[in-house]
């Protein structure tokens, strides 16, 4: 670095900053939990409900009922209460894997020219093909996607990639995404993978010690999907003089690597979010929470302990228990007084626990770095039901208001500062 006498004893020195280490993930609050779609066991920072509601999802069918996990619920009431971000890490029971393109069709040849694959892992990512009269998915939701190639322009080999929403039609297009002028060209700034990105995660374990693994080579600029190859390259599609399109290796023109316009959809995710029979709510159990079971969630809490990726000044698990999954409950407490920067908030017991039994339970607990809360809370849900949840839903919410009511160190209590906007009643009145 460089270095500029002003005066005797003053200079100026120029700090090289070419390199800028990565800094971590920072959110408000750490929800740890099961999801309807979305990355499994990667954190994911979301600064809205709506980001939340498109990445993650929030309502589906189980059996055939209407159902929401607690942790849409917990996301939902922070950011109603005044928080600005949240790390999401999505649990669930067996493996999921991500959705891939049906097929982008070239302008010639049988190659696809590149494929899709969605960052967000579950068969509820996979749609058909098949469409109704009004060119809407008969199996589209809100919650799959489809893709779409239009503006494909031969003198240039460029073209848009449109992501759209499961769910839209011909005349009502929901465009999530859309992507401009992308080339298969790799010696060119608008290259598919370098615009979007080819990156995915995935957890890899080091000894005892979880972390995240990231493949490929440019970062993911997109939200929804990543470019996972491209097998049609067209290597300086242009010649020199700048008009005449070159030719690939079997001297066939390049133009016709470029995709064809067109539409379609995305198959082949693997892993079921339920079956039916699942226990939600005031009916969670050690056996089933929301169909998950307390190890489920071991990974998710282990990778959380990284100070150096994730900040984060609450973190809760709804949906777990100490009386229920005592090992889960007392790593998150654990976590939280190792890092020394952030509170866990955690439930002691299921819904209609006595008061007794909660006071005895509570005084089992000793740490200056959780706090637990009673009783259990009764809210509506985005399925249009009334459902009793645990204090760890809505107490994060609690602590993001009082930060900006107040200031940290002031209690979440009161009639200032201690309601709960969100919440219909409590389930037992107690003095």
């Amino acid at each position: 670095m460089a270095e500029t006498l002003i005066s005797a004893g003053v200079l100026t020195r120029e700090n090289d900053i070419s390199f800028i280490a990565p800094a971590p993930l920072e959110a408000g609050a750490a929800i740890v939990g099961p999801t309807v779609k979305g990355p499994v066991e990667i954190p994911t920072l979301v600064t809205s409900y709506g980001q939340y509601q498109n990445t993650f999802g929030v309502t589906f069918t189980s059996g055939s009922t209407k159902q929401e996990f607690l942790t849409s619920l917990a996301v939902k009431s922070y950011f109603n209460n005044g928080g600005n971000s949240v790390l999401v890490t999505r649990v669930t029971n067996g493996s999921f894997t991500s959705a891939e393109d049906t097929g982008i069709t070239p302008a010639s040849g049988s190659t696809a020219p590149f494929t899709i694959k969605t960052i967000g892992q579950g068969a509820v990512l996979n749609s058909s093909s098949s469409l109704n009269s009004d060119g809407s998915l008969t199996s589209g939701t809100a919650d799959n996607l489809r893709w779409e190639i239009s503006n494909v322009d031969n003198s240039t080999g460029t073209f848009s990639l449109l992501v759209r929403r499961g769910d839209d039609s011909t005349s009502n297009k929901i465009i999530l995404e859309t992507w401009n002028d992308l080339s298969l060209d790799p010696s060119t700034p608008n290259y598919i993978e370098a615009v979007i990105g080819n990156q995915y995660k995935q957890i890899a374990t080091d000894g005892s010690t979880k972390y995240i693994k990231t493949l490929g080579e440019y970062t993911n600029k997109s939200n929804y999907i990543y470019i996972s190859g491209v097998n049609r390259q067209t290597l300086n599609y242009l010649s020199t003089d700048g008009v005449t399109v070159n030719n690939d290796s079997d001297s066939n023109s390049f133009s016709g690597s470029l995709p064809s316009a067109g539409s379609g959809t995305f198959e082949s995710a693997t892993g079921n979010l339920v079956s039916g029979g699942e226990n939600y709510f005031g009916d969670i159990t050690s056996a089933d929470t929301q169909g998950l079971t307390g190890t489920d969630y071991d990974d998710a809490i282990s990778l959380l302990n990284n100070q150096d990726e994730y900040v984060f000044n609450i973190i809760s698990v709804p949906g777990l228990t100490k009386a229920d999954h005592a090992t889960q409950v007392d790593a998150v407490i654990s976590l939280a007084e190792s890092r020394g920067d952030c509170i866990a908030v955690v439930d002691l017991d299921g819904y209609d626990t006595a008061i007794a039994t909660a006071v005895q339970a509570a005084q089992g607990l000793n740490s200056s770095y959780a706090a637990t809360y009673y009783p259990w809370l009764q809210m509506q849900s985005s399925t249009g039901k009334l459902v009793w949840v645990p204090t760890s839903v809505v107490i994060p919410g609690i602590y993001a208001f009082t930060d900006g009511a107040a200031a940290p160190w002031f209690a979440p209590a009161g009639l200032t500062r201690g309601g709960i906007g969100d919440v219909i009643q409590a389930e037992k009145k107690i003095n």
